[in-house]
């Protein structure tokens, strides 16, 4: 009897692991690191936790469920709406990081180029 319970505890608490509640704060946790620090390993974490709350939900309107998926719908298209945010913000940032760059890049062509024409007596206090 007590290994009966303890099996239904452990599915109990498996299946609560999975639930669309938890993927969606695992996917809040997930959109928290990537806008910290974004690279390709977190956006692919972002993305695989949003697929698979969109799977939840689709399943939980197959199963009849239809006003728990529209709650959990509405959080997934703010995740979503939140995760493209993001993304244009680190593509903007990187972008003008790029623009920042090219400037350096003129000048220092500018400075080196303009050199070349000096001469020594140029040069000479």
């Amino acid at each position: 009897m007590n290994r009966c319970l303890a099996a239904l505890a452990m599915v109990a608490i498996l299946a609560g692991c999975d639930s669309p509640s938890r993927t969606a704060d695992a996917a809040r946790k997930q959109l928290a690191a990537f806008q910290a620090a974004p690279d390709p390993q977190k956006q692919a974490e972002v993305e695989t936790s949003l697929a698979k709350l969109d799977a939840q939900i689709q399943a939980l309107e197959t199963q009849g469920d239809v006003a728990e998926a529209e709650i959990l719908r509405h959080q997934s298209r703010n995740l979503h709406n939140d995760f493209q945010a993001i993304r244009v913000a680190h593509t903007i940032q990187n972008a003008t990081k790029a623009i920042q760059d090219i400037g350096d890049a003129f000048k220092d062509a500018s400075k080196t180029f303009g050199e070349s024409f000096k001469t020594p007596e140029t040069n000479a206090p």
